[in-house]
């Protein structure tokens, strides 16, 4: 075999494995138009996420906690519950709203609900939503027994308004 055939044999497989890489690359980039929003959106799905929505087993008060959201006919709800092993000081929750813009959550309205003296603390908040938007809630759930503070977040599923 001659060296220019043999130099024209591995220019063509690099071109062919370049133009493969450069295909697969673009597949994974490919444009997210409106062929891949719901119906009624106005942007295209947040990516799935994993959300372990557990506490941690380093927390010495905090027990547990939950979130949830659901949609009613002109606004989101977002309800959680806060538990701790005994009577704090103060437990609660901070409840934020957060909509989707086709690239980031960003905070709509943050509400912050507590109490003191008791082991679990739970609240369901209201928060007003547009047609078309995703949305879902980060709860921040605490507890306080002295000087020792606690917390936790967790993030409910999202939820597109409308339909």
């Amino acid at each position: 075999m001659s060296k220019t055939n043999k130099r024209f044999r591995v220019i063509t497989a690099f071109s062919a494995t370049l133009l493969l890489s450069l295909a697969i690359a673009g597949g994974a980039s490919a444009d997210t138009s409106t062929t891949d929003r719901e119906p009624g959106a106005k942007t295209t799905p947040p990516p799935i996420e994993l959300n372990l929505n557990s506490v941690s087993p380093m927390s010495t008060y905090l027990s547990n906690a939950s979130s949830s959201i659901k949609k009613t006919t002109t606004s989101m709800q977002l309800t959680a519950t806060t538990y701790a092993n005994q009577s704090m000081d103060l437990i609660g929750v901070y409840f934020q709203f957060q909509r989707w813009t086709g690239s980031t959550w960003i905070d709509i309205d943050i509400i912050d609900g507590s109490t003191s003296n008791a082991s679990t603390y739970s609240s369901t908040k209201s928060f007003s939503a547009s047609d078309g938007y995703y949305y879902r809630g980060k709860t921040l759930h605490y507890v306080r027994k002295g000087s020792t503070y606690e917390e936790q977040t967790l993030f409910t599923q999202s939820l597109l308004m409308g339909q």
